[in-house]
C-alpha cells in the first residue's frame, strides 16, 4: 500500500495558513476543521513549516495570553519530515516513528498536496492486515485436503 492510497481515503484539502497568521487564527482553524496540525505555506503552496496542537500548548507557560497574538511562523516546526504520495506506508510509518512526527505533509513537485496523521497511517495498516487475514482464512477454508 502506498501513501497515495491513504490520501484518496481522506478529504482532499490541506489546512494551511501563511506564516504571518496569528496563533489565535491557527487554533481557531484547527478547531473549525477538526485537525491537529496546520501547514504553514508560502505563496506558491510550498512547505515552510508545520504547527501542531503541541506547538500551541507548550509555549503558553512562557508567553501567557500574549501567545495568541504571536505569528505562527515564530512557533512552527521548521525541520518537518515529509513524504511523497508514492512512498510505501511502511516507510512512512518508519519516518513518523524515527522523527516522532504525528503529522506528515505529503509533498509532490514542491507543493504540499496533503497531510497524514499517525492515526491515518495506522488505520490504513490495520485495514490492510484485516484484508490479508481474510484472504488467508479463505485460503485455509478452501484448501484441498491432502
Amino acid at each position: 500500500m502506498r501513501l497515495s492510497d491513504v490520501l484518496h481515503s481522506k478529504a482532499a484539502r490541506v489546512v494551511s495558513l501563511p506564516p504571518n497568521a496569528s496563533v489565535a487564527e491557527a487554533a481557531s482553524l484547527m478547531k473549525r476543521e477538526g485537525v491537529g496540525a496546520v501547514v504553514i505555506r508560502d505563496d506558491e503552496q510550498g512547505l515552510l513549516g508545520l504547527v501542531c496542537e503541541r506547538d500551541l500548548v507548550l509555549p503558553i507557560d512562557a508567553f501567557g495570553r500574549q501567545l495568541f497574538d504571536r505569528q505562527v511562523g515564530s512557533l512552527m516546526a521548521l525541520d518537518v519530515p515529509t513524504a511523497s504520495p508514492a512512498d510505501p506506508i511502511q516507510d512512512v510509518m518508519r519516518t513518523m516513528t524515527e522523527r516522532r512526527a504525528r503529522h506528515l505533509p505529503v509533498v509532490e513537485n514542491g507543493r504540499v498536496i496533503g497531510v497524514v496523521s499517525i492515526g491515518d497511517v495506522m488505520k490504513s495498516r490495520l485495514s490492510e492486515k484485516i484484508q490479508e487475514n481474510a484472504v488467508l482464512q479463505d485460503l485455509a477454508r478452501f484448501r484441498a485436503p491432502l
